[in-house]
């Protein structure tokens, strides 16, 4: 029984996603096997995990479905489908109303009297008809061609309106829903129960990213802080009203679970056990002695070769479980060179290649493993061994080893089978063969993936983040995403935040006065790097960025110059002669800043200065601070920054300044030297 089934819920994790499925199944006593179609190819079939409502689900299968090209449907989408019948009506209407023109052109306005009629019709009378008939004429001509007229802008419309609609259905994606000449994945129920059960779907796939980015709309001290997030995917299904959550995580991350040693108290603590790879059970091959005494032609190769013997557990060292996993790999013997018997043809190296890319494990030889075991199960898998008759000239490329955080073949159980006795590798788990089918599959995947990773992340936007601490992010609403593997700017959610601003200044290097606002992080999660655009009151400002944020830590965000404050630094400089002998030099320098605040609200004004600062060993010079009003305080940007690369001698002024008001800040200083000695520069050095 074949069950539709609706996306609920998606979550998006940092490469990849998982799909939730929801579908309602009527069970009875003679129904127990449903199946859910639908499912696009790049569903990951050990991911596939099912919740019943209502029934038990005692087995789950995936599988595929390639349904005959004859019993395929109408595959336009009911908006096209829509136009073009609109079309199509307007151009019949259209074609009826030409021929209707063309025949009364065609008619003739001329009457010739009836056959057989002696007296012929009085002229008044005929000339009374043919007037008669051309009026007539004249009329129906004149409603075609009003007819005719409508028609053509009605087919225009129609056509244009058709455009539209194969434009918008164009860039909504490439992704359709399931078609029944298409290839697609299902996955088949056992279910025990009766009446109506509601079965949960979930699945993985990969070719799906995402990056954050924020939206802060500031009024008064009120902030409305929205995340946003660009998504792309190309999963070969429209994610459309659907429950998205935003992740950090990789779920494709390979990470072992620590293992915790049990504590005594009170007793001798044992050894702790080094993890690695475990050796097999000694004795093993005692039990395939009655199988080579009945077969003792499977002991050798299909060319009368005796077949490598594994290497002792001894051989491996103290090679880790990652080492050993990642070196019995196929995509490792493939990288590796095969081994050449003596005597042994090209045809035995090439059917090693091809036995490793259809999934074999390697046999481990001395020194390691670099063999395979495809031509020893070759005459268990006659595909294979055509396959390696066939191909005596192929090269294959040399493949990398798998990627790192990827789990190693040895652990993907579900793919694992016992290797036939008269395989080098009897007695172990080794990688279940590939069809060709499935490799299409997964060269199709893999193509969708690629056409995901190799978009560029608009501007700012960053996807690389730490993973120390991953969070899920939950949407506030049904979203839609198509899988057109492009960029696609979705709202996530927003809350309410407070928000403190004040302005800063520096005087001393710019005239201008900037304005930064501190935002409290009002999300129960961190804030990832990104870009914010920040408005005011409505209006457009700046686009900022914003670094990792904590729960309920601030983030400060420049907000470009205010214009509405002023702002003018003056100074004077005095020189004076010191000393009993007059052989110093006293110099005065007097600064002042005014502050001019032309805005309708009250500002809190940062303004930073720095005095001269002596050069460690040097008793010629002396700086020595005057009058200062209001008072200001020592500021050190950076105090954790080494001694050479910290700011010396920063102060700074913080003022309340009223709507429409101005204010004053004075400093003084004076610098006392030896009267043969003179400032790099010139002794006025505010000048």
């Amino acid at each position: 029984m074949a069950v539709e089934s609706r996306i609920t819920e998606v979550t998006l994790y940092a490469r990849g996603a998982r799909v939730r499925r929801t579908a309602t199944i009527s069970l009875d006593r003679d129904t127990g096997r449903a199946r859910i179609t639908g499912l696009p190819l790049a569903v990951i079939d050990d991911t596939v995990r099912i919740e019943a409502e209502g029934a038990v689900v005692t087995a789950v299968h995936v599988g595929l479905d390639a349904p005959a090209p004859d019993d395929a449907a109408d595959e336009d989408r009911p908006e096209v489908r829509a136009a073009r019948l609109r079309v199509a009506r307007a151009e019949a209407d259209l074609e009826r109303v030409d021929a209707a023109l063309a025949s009364l052109a065609a008619a003739p306005i001329a009457l010739q009297p009836p056959k057989g009629e002696r007296a012929p019709a009085a002229w008044s009378a005929v000339v009374d008809a043919r007037h008669a008939l051309i009026a007539l004429r004249a009329e129906r001509e004149l409603a075609l061609r009003d007819q005719a007229a409508a028609g053509r802008r009605e087919a225009a419309e129609a056509q244009r309106a058709l455009v539209a609609v194969l434009d918008r259905d164009r860039r909504t994606g490439s992704a359709r829903a399931a078609k029944l000449h298409e290839l697609r994945k299902h996955v088949e129920l056992d279910l025990t129960g009766e009446g109506t059960a509601m079965v949960h779907l979930e699945y993985q796939v990969a070719a799906a990213r995402w990056a954050p980015s924020y939206v802060a709309r500031i009024d008064g001290d009120a902030v409305a802080f929205e995340l946003r997030a660009v998504i792309a995917q190309d999963t070969g299904e429209d994610w459309l009203g659907v429950a998205l959550r935003l992740s950090t995580a990789e779920p494709a991350r390979f990470a072992a679970l620590p293992e915790l040693a049990a504590q005594r108290i009170g007793r001798r603590q044992l050894e702790p056990v080094k993890p690695g790879f475990r050796a097999p059970p000694v004795g093993a091959d005692a039990l395939y002695l009655d199988y080579e005494r009945a077969f003792p032609a499977r002991g050798q190769d299909l060319r009368g070769l005796p077949s490598p013997s594994p290497a002792p557990a001894a051989d491996l060292g103290e090679a880790g479980w990652d080492e050993v996993a990642t070196r019995e790999s196929p995509m490792f013997a493939m990288s590796a060179p095969a081994p050449q018997a003596p005597g042994a043809s090209q045809v035995r190296a090439r059917k090693t290649m091809i036995g490793a890319s259809a999934g074999y494990a390697p046999a481990r030889a001395k020194g390691g493993l670099v063999g395979s075991i495809a031509g020893s199960i070759a005459s268990g898998f006659g595909a294979f061994d055509d396959l390696a008759r066939s191909s005596e000239a192929l090269a294959l490329p040399a493949a990398a080893p798998p990627p790192r955080g990827m789990a190693p073949p040895r652990l993907d159980y579900g793919n694992l089978r016992m290797a036939p006795p008269d395989a080098p590798a009897r007695g172990t788990l080794i990688a279940a063969p590939r069809d060709r089918r499935s490799a299409s599959i997964d060269g199709e995947v893999a193509i969708a993936v690629a056409r995901v990773e190799v978009l560029v992340l608009p501007p700012g936007c960053s996807a690389a983040w730490s993973h120390a601490y991953d969070y899920a992010y939950a949407g506030d609403g049904a979203v839609d995403v198509r899988a057109d593997a492009a960029w696609h700017s979705i709202a996530v959610t927003a809350r309410p935040t407070k928000a403190t601003l004040r302005h800063v200044a520096v005087p001393r290097e710019q005239a201008d006065v900037f304005r930064l606002a501190e935002i409290a992080n009002p999300l129960a999660g961190p804030l990832l790097p990104g870009p914010i655009d920040v408005y005011d009151r409505g209006r457009f400002l700046v686009t900022s960025t914003v670094d990792y944020t904590a729960p309920g830590a601030t983030v400060e965000i420049g907000l470009g110059v205010d214009a509405q404050i002023k702002l003018a630094r003056n100074t004077e400089f005095s020189e004076e002669a010191t000393g009993m002998l007059r052989g110093g030099l006293r110099l005065h320098h007097a600064i002042k800043i005014d502050v001019d605040n032309l805005s309708e609200r009250a500002i809190d004004l940062e303004v930073r200065e720095r005095l001269p600062v002596i050069r460690e060993g040097d008793d010629d010079v002396e700086v020595i601070a005057g009058r200062v009003e209001p008072a200001w305080e020592r500021w050190t940007p950076d105090p954790d920054a080494p001694r050479e690369q910290r700011l010396r001698g920063g102060h700074r002024w913080r003022v309340a300044i009223p709507a429409h008001a101005q204010r004053t800040l004075r400093a003084a200083y004076d610098v006392k030297i030896a009267g043969k000695l003179e400032l790099v520069g010139g002794n006025r050095r505010e000048s």
